[in-house]
């Protein structure tokens, strides 16, 4: 069955998740929804393959062990041989990420080597989920390097994908050519967005190597207690939620090349580790002893200076230096304005096809736009802008007030400086009139959400009535009179954070009682209080589900009481609203996050 669920506002990704057990599926798809993504959901590769051809996805997830066409299969028809264009695609390739359930990643490898863009091992961790998939989002690799674009748009200035005809461009080119056919590590540095991801797969596919697994780790992107075990896998119970051995991105790159991104967010620890590797090409998994040859490249980015991180005591030197063999330097575009225009026409072209406009070409006044830009986003900013004006544009010659420049930043701005003035004129007890911000940002931001937020009552002076003149501006919505539920209120706070509001982390010293707890009202959110669905998640009963919110003080209906409940019929699979929490949490005490009790979904 598909089911289809489009975020509010604008569109920021389609995501297209392919799992035949439905439980994990309802989790999966209600973390990625948390995170305003459009989710379409297929329960086998024959549905998958028809919602593609019909709702292009940007990124498919899908495991390799379903019923019928297997996830591998599913790889090969959506992206088939380019070179037999009689078979070509009409639609373009999604970013894939591949989840498998076995101990050994060597099913994952071969995936790589089809193109996946990554794997996950179960069970998932959500958080590490939602990462990966927006990292991809943002990603300049999404299928440029593999053929999409029309290289004749831009002729003898295509370079792996890349577009560049400036002095700066054709360097970097030039570096690149020198250093692919050696086995030398490469260090690439650059502003976010000019394509230090396309950089490392030109590396790649000009080396000795292009026929074994490129294998991309994001290690910003990965909880940095976590970065050990991917990289260099883990032996059984090296760590809570070790339930078996597991394999790393070395051990999957066997043969080919392992590209560190943002490798200044690198835990000390793993530093150690590793420059050991990069001195000896030898490892050894977490928790184990045997060493392990590690026959891989390493390609090595950062958008920061190592150098500054060196003197600030937070990487370390002697591992700058084994990194830094051979350096690609990427220029930003405001260095290479020349390229702006190629690229863009480049961009305008494909996307307009995708989507069926008409655009095709940039009037004068619409590439004056473009010169005047600064571009601090670089050329993830520009292919944005672009696209956005492919679907705005209304001919085929862009005219300059369709150039989409600017689109949803003030929004962005607006609700950052609505959240300043929040805090700054909250403050002051009794703040003066001729400061009071108008009248339209208090209605956005009545006294209860600094109740909910800071989760303790504020001031006297900031609950009482408002004037008169302002009665009618919090008369909507209504002023609730309880604070929320514990569980709610942690789950603001950690979204505060920049934590996934249905990860749940608990510091250690947590009573067990208390993390079970807990994870089973999270767990009931996430399902949209389906209680049936949430008893099987959690592995329990669903007489003992209702025995514990019971004892959590949660409502349970008489006809939902375990000693009436005999039998589970079907209208159990029925939704119902959760009751919110009638108690408060005990407070646990502020510790670093150890335990992640909502990583474990088999």
């Amino acid at each position: 069955m598909l089911r289809a669920h489009r975020a509010a506002g604008h569109h920021t990704g389609r995501v297209l998740l392919v799992e035949d057990e439905p439980d994990q599926a309802a989790i999966l798809e209600a973390v990625l929804r948390h995170e305003g993504l459009d989710v379409l959901v297929a329960s086998s590769g024959e549905q998958a393959l028809e919602i593609q051809h019909r709702t292009p996805a940007d990124v498919l997830v899908t495991d390799l062990n379903l019923p019928g066409m297997t996830g591998m299969d599913l790889m090969r028809r959506l992206t088939p041989p380019t070179e037999d264009e009689t078979t070509k695609a009409a639609t373009p390739a999604p970013a894939v990420v591949v989840v498998t359930g076995s101990g050994s990643v060597s099913s994952a490898v071969d995936a790589l080597k089809l193109g996946a863009a990554d794997y996950l091992q179960k069970p998932l961790d959500p958080a590490r989920l939602v990462s990966l998939v927006r990292e991809l989002l943002s990603s300049d690799n999404v299928r440029e390097a593999e053929g999409e674009d029309d290289d004749a748009a831009a002729g003898p200035l295509v370079f792996e994908g890349m577009v560049g005809g400036s002095r700066g461009m054709r360097e970097v080119f030039a570096r690149i050519d020198r250093v692919a056919s050696t086995m030398a590590p490469v260090l690439i540095v650059g502003e976010s967005g000019t394509g230090k991801e396309l950089v490392a797969r030109a590396i790649h596919n000009r080396s000795p190597r292009k026929n074994g697994p490129f294998i991309p780790v994001h290690t910003g992107a990965i909880p940095r207690e976590l970065i050990g075990s991917e990289l260099f896998g883990h032996e059984k119970g090296s760590f809570t939620g070790a339930f078996s051995s597991a394999e790393g991105k070395f051990e999957a790159a066997t043969g080919g090349t392992v590209f560190l991104d943002e490798v200044g967010t690198m835990d000390s620890a793993v530093q150690v580790s590793l420059l050991r590797v990069l001195e000896t090409y030898r490892f050894t998994r977490v928790g184990g002893r045997k060493e392990i040859e590690a026959d891989v490249r390493i390609v090595a980015a950062t958008n920061k200076d190592l150098l500054d991180l060196v003197d600030e005591n937070i990487f370390r030197e002697d591992l700058y230096y084994r990194l830094n063999v051979f350096t690609i330097t990427l220029p930003p575009l405001r260095e290479r304005v020349e390229d702006i225009l190629p690229i863009a026409e480049r961009f305008l072209v494909k996307f307009a096809k995708r989507y069926g406009t008409p655009a095709r070409r940039f009037s004068e006044g619409a590439i004056q736009r473009l010169f005047g830009h600064e571009w601090p986003g670089n050329v993830r900013e520009l292919r944005n802008v672009v696209e956005q004006t492919a679907l705005f544009a209304a001919g085929e010659l862009v005219a300059p007030e369709e150039v989409q420049i600017g689109q949803g930043r003030i929004e962005r701005r607006t609700g950052r400086r609505s959240h300043h003035d929040l805090q700054v004129h909250v403050s002051p007890p009794h703040p003066e009139p001729e400061h009071h911000a108008p009248p339209a940002p208090i209605t956005t931001a009545p006294p209860p959400a600094i109740v909910e937020v800071e989760g303790r009552e504020p001031p006297p002076s900031l609950v009482e009535p408002p004037p008169p003149s302002a009665a009618a501006s919090f008369a909507q919505p209504p002023l609730r009179a309880s604070t929320p539920p514990a569980h709610d209120l942690e789950a603001r706070e950690g979204a505060d954070r920049g934590e996934h509001p249905l990860v749940l982390r608990l510091p250690v010293g947590t009573r067990l009682a208390d993390a079970e707890r807990k994870l089973i009202l999270l767990t009931l959110e996430a399902v949209r209080g389906n209680k049936q669905r949430a008893a099987r998640v959690l592995g329990i009963s669903r007489r003992g589900l209702y025995s514990k919110l019971q004892a959590y003080g949660e409502h349970v209906g008489s006809h939902e009481a375990p000693e009436t409940q005999e039998a589970e019929s079907p209208q159990d699979n029925a939704e119902e609203a959760p009751a919110p929490a009638s108690e408060e949490a005990p407070s646990v005490p502020s510790a670093p996050p150890d335990l992640d009790a909502g990583r474990c979904l088999s």
